[in-house]
């Protein structure tokens, strides 16, 4: 096995990164990497769930199983499967909710931020982690101006394909929020899906590995099965502690080992490889400045808007009786008004005068079907506003649940939710009140699954989203149970 300083291996990044454009990088971050954000190692939830699982068991019965799982004492990370499993064998339901405690708050590190630069800025890069926590997601949404595409279950593996546009981030043994696996049944094959994916990925990107220890069955086993790739990377802080394995790898792969500090500080020294990259504080201050200014610009607004309200309530007597209002300046008044009646007919006034006015009828039917909940003649008003909202997916999405859940009209819903999709395939919204009603009102589970899926590749962090596939996981497919 061939080991080389973060100072070759810098420039040896360098000289590919600046000659060859067909040849990207595909960084493979495991637990390491997130230690600096205050997240345990494998090797250390392993000491600590073994520590607990001897005090729970008797003598014989620990000695028994350490015999039969062929648990090694000196090296427990390299059994973390089944010490996670052992530990939580009697309520599966705590191992996850530990999970979820241990990453709770927590905050990128300088090397996850770099990362996010080096994801936004030179496109065609990616990311592999075997990690359930969402900080390189969210690096890349907090410090770069670019949305990523986080693939976190293996029923999104046909989406990931790296793009010019949009970050890609694939995470192998799936989201926190998605029943991660760490059972040794889940994490010892590869999931089905995710070979050709990966194939397709190293057939063009170098692997460099941080912070993974190769002690998961299933990206060992396709690495070690893999076509060799033009480079292999593996990187880590001391070359006489990885395992027998992982030297055999580097070696089959002609690969190298690099001998680094830490992630943060790799991730520093590769600052000085993309020119791309702005200074750290520089790009975060444009980053925050721009946010800042819209956000101002919006306050502003709103200000002069509460200003205008203001006035409209001072003089609403004389405005009412002498003054022809504007389609603005009746929705400011249905606004102020907290009697529903009334801003009822605030409503009925304007759009019999501005019929055509789209976000209007759009308001209107808001506020009777989801605040007033007044469904009289709600179908005849959202039929009324259809003319001028045919091409508003939002305004055809309300109109589907309106006909689902009060009209039960399930055939009409279905072509209004069809609309909609057709209008914006790729909201989050849209799919997600799409993947809803084929559970709910279908059965179709098959293909409620794929429009979930659908719905969080286009955005993950959409909470109603992933609740609903949450529970769709725990009460449909029984993960989790």
């Amino acid at each position: 096995m061939k080991v080389i300083t973060t100072n070759t291996f810098r420039h040896t990044l360098r000289d590919i990164h600046k000659k060859t454009e067909n040849r990207k990088f595909c960084f493979v971050i495991g637990a390491g990497a997130s230690s600096k954000s205050g997240i345990s190692t494998g090797r250390e939830l392993s000491e600590k769930w073994f520590d607990e699982i001897q005090n729970r068991l008797e003598k014989e019965e620990l000695m028994k199983w350490v015999s039969d799982q062929k648990i090694d004492k000196n090296d427990l990370s390299a059994s973390y499967g089944n010490i996670y499993r052992k530990r939580f064998e009697n309520d599966k339901t705590s191992g996850y909710e530990f999970l979820v405690q241990e990453m709770k708050d927590v905050m990128p590190s300088f090397g996850h931020i770099v990362l996010a630069q080096i994801l936004s800025r030179i496109p065609g890069h990616c990311v592999l982690t075997t990690n359930f926590d969402g900080l390189v997601e969210s690096s890349v949404y907090q410090f770069t101006d670019k949305t990523p595409l986080v693939c976190g279950h293996e029923s999104l593996s046909g989406y990931a394909r790296p793009s010019p546009s949009h970050p890609l981030i694939v995470k192998i043994h799936r989201d926190l929020l998605l029943a991660p696996k760490s059972d040794p049944d889940e994490i010892n094959n590869l999931a089905s899906g995710w070979k050709e994916p990966l194939d397709n990925i190293f057939s063009t990107h170098i692997p460099i590995i941080i912070g993974y220890g190769g002690n998961d069955g299933s990206l060992m086993n396709y690495f070690e099965t893999m076509n060799k790739p033009s480079n292999f990377f593996w990187c880590g802080i001391d070359e006489n502690k990885i395992s027998i394995r992982i030297k055999n790898l580097i070696s089959k792969h002609d690969g190298r080992f690099v001998k680094i500090e830490g992630f943060d500080e790799l991730m520093f020294e590769l600052l000085k490889v993309f020119d791309e990259i702005k200074p750290i504080k520089e790009e975060l201050e444009k980053i925050t400045t721009l946010r800042l200014n819209i956000a101002d610009k919006r306050l502003i607004e709103l200000t002069d808007l509460r200003n205008l309200k203001d006035t409209l309530l001072a003089k609403e007597t004389i405005t009412e009786s002498t003054k022809e209002l504007s389609a603005l300046e009746y929705g400011n008044m249905a606004d102020k008004e907290n009697d529903k009646e009334k801003c009822k007919q605030i409503y009925l006034e304007a759009t019999n005068k501005y019929k055509d006015t789209g976000w209007l009828w759009w308001k209107f039917t808001y506020f009777l079907h989801f605040i007033k909940k007044d469904y009289t003649e709600l179908d005849t008003y959202y039929q009324n506003g259809l003319n001028s909202n045919k091409n508003e997916a939002g305004y055809l999405i309300n109109y589907a649940i309106f006909l689902q859940e009060i009209k039960k009209d399930y055939t009409k819903a279905e072509e209004y939710y069809l609309k909609a999709l057709a209008l914006q395939p790729d909201n989050a919204i849209c799919n997600g009140s799409y993947a809803a009603f084929l559970q709910k009102i279908k059965k179709d589970n098959t293909k409620a699954e794929e429009y979930y899926l659908k719905a969080l590749a286009a955005d993950s962090t959409n909470a109603i989203n992933n609740g609903n596939y949450a529970l769709f996981l725990h009460d449909v497919k029984k993960e989790g149970v």
